[in-house]
C-alpha cells in the first residue's frame, strides 16, 4: 500500500539522511565524557542515543499508519504508541538507575540530547522544505 502521506516519508528520509548532526552530537557528549574521565559513561551515552533512535523510529511508524488510516482507529494506533513508547523508555531507564545514578544521569541526558536533535533536523527539514 502506499503511503498517503507523502510528506511523512520526505521529513523520514530528512531524519536518516542527517547521520552527519547525529554522529557530531556523539562525539561531542563522548568527548565530554572522555575529558571528564569518565570514560565508562560512553557506553550509557550510546544506549541513550540507541533508546532515541528506537523511540523516533517507532513515533515516525505509528503517525504514517495513523495518517493511511479511519480516525478513529488512528486514534487508537497513536495511544497504543505512545503507551509502547513511554514504556519502552521507563524501562531502559529504571535499569540504569539501578544500576548506578551515573549511568542514569548518562544516559537520559543523551536521550534528552539526541531528542532535542531530532526535533532540529525535524525543524529543519520544513524550513528547507518551504524555501
Amino acid at each position: 500500500m502506499a503511503s498517503k502521506c507523502p510528506r511523512m516519508r520526505q521529513a523520514f528520509d530528512t531524519f536518516k539522511g542527517s547521520w552527519k548532526i547525529f554522529s557530531a552530537a556523539a562525539a561531542v557528549l563522548a568527548l565530554q565524557l572522555i575529558s571528564a574521565g569518565q570514560l565508562r559513561l560512553c557506553g550509557a551515552v550510546l544506549i541513550g542515543a540507541l533508546l532515541n533512535f528506537f523511540y523516533f523510529l517507532s513515533t515516525a511508524a505509528r503517525l504514517e499508519a495513523a495518517a493511511n488510516s479511519p480516525a478513529p482507529q488512528a486514534k487508537r494506533i497513536m495511544l497504543i504508541g505512545l503507551v509502547l513508547r513511554l514504556g519502552m523508555l521507563f524501562a531502559v531507564l529504571a535499569v540504569a538507575v539501578h544500576i548506578s545514578a551515573e549511568l542514569f544521569l548518562a544516559s537520559a541526558v543523551s536521550f534528552g540530547v539526541f531528542y532535542l536533535t531530532s526535533l532540529f533536523v525535524l525543524a529543519r527539514s520544513e524550513v528547507n522544505r518551504k524555501f
